[in-house]
């Protein structure tokens, strides 16, 4: 069968491609935006189609002759439209199942502005007459590189959840669960919380921090108030900046604090850890790790 996966040069994609890559995959497609990020592509032994989601015509192009869609699309007032086209491309070209990357604990009356278009679009998904998976992975410990460089200057980092704890998980994790949920069609018609193996505040990831790379880290936790004016003060937008606010609000009341099996049920492998995380990934990329 032919797979197609949009978001294929973001976080969660390009380690799909890897997996794929890794499992010896073929029929593997990619929606590029991105004219120069096609050698990241390809170098998965992955076929671009060099599109948008709102070019009619290049979606028309990804889809032809494919069975399944893993779904990535970015965190933005236009989400919900361009989830949209997708699904209706995919009905149009035959498409069989999508295996949607979604967010925490996605409903139309939740309390952000993702969570809600989340909502519509898996509402959308599951009445389009498609199979599908829905993952709804919690917060990214991948987020953390939004203070790396606050950690390599100040050894210090600030984020808007105050003392919360959440299910955080490794962006590895979800991209695992996403490529058996296309291999498979075990978990066809499910939705999954996403987490990682325990619930955890940005404060315990200062301790790890600091205990695996010998340097002390310090969290100093932000209003979500303060939040939203710097990110609407560097520019990113006032939706992005309301994005920020209300997740930090949420999280921070332990909106995200829990932790599910279906890391472990999907893949048969245990999510991985904070710990693992910092000392696999952040902190070769920021701090030195003692040898």
């Amino acid at each position: 069968m032919t797979i197609l996966v949009t978001g294929a040069t973001g976080t969660i994609g390009s380690e799909i491609l890897r997996l794929l890559a890794e499992k010896e995959t073929s029929g593997i497609r990619a929606l590029v935006r991105d004219a120069q990020k096609v050698e990241q592509v390809v170098a998965h032994g992955v076929e671009p189609v060099i599109g948008t989601f709102e070019d009619s015509a290049s979606l028309e192009a990804a889809m032809a002759s494919v069975d399944t869609i893993m779904m990535i699309t970015p965190a933005g007032a236009t989400a919900v439209d361009q989830a949209s086209r997708v699904i209706r491309a995919a009905k149009i070209a035959g498409v069989r199942k999508i295996v949607r990357v979604s967010a925490i604990k996605a409903a139309t009356d939740g309390p952000t502005n993702n969570t809600r278009a989340h909502g519509e679009t898996e509402a959308e998904i599951v009445q389009s007459g498609l199979q599908y998976v829905l993952l709804r992975p919690n917060l990214f410990m991948q987020n953390l590189f939004m203070g790396a460089d606050q950690i390599k200057q100040q050894a210090q980092f600030s984020f808007a959840t105050g003392n919360g704890k959440m299910g955080m998980i490794d962006a590895r994790d979800i991209a695992a669960c996403a490529v058996e949920c296309t291999l498979s069609d075990q978990w066809d018609g499910q939705v999954f919380e996403l987490t990682g193996p325990k619930t955890i505040s940005y404060q315990d990831v200062a301790t790890t921090l600091s205990e695996l790379s010998g340097e002390q880290v310090e969290y100093l936790p932000m209003s979500p108030e303060d939040m939203f004016a710097m990110i609407d003060g560097a520019g990113w937008g006032e939706w992005m900046a309301a994005l920020t606010r209300d997740y930090g609000r949420a999280y921070a009341r332990g909106w995200g604090e829990f932790t599910t099996d279906a890391v472990q049920q999907i893949t048969g492998t245990p999510p991985r850890s904070i710990g693992a995380f910092a000392e696999e990934v952040f902190l070769p990329a920021t701090l030195r790790v003692p040898s």
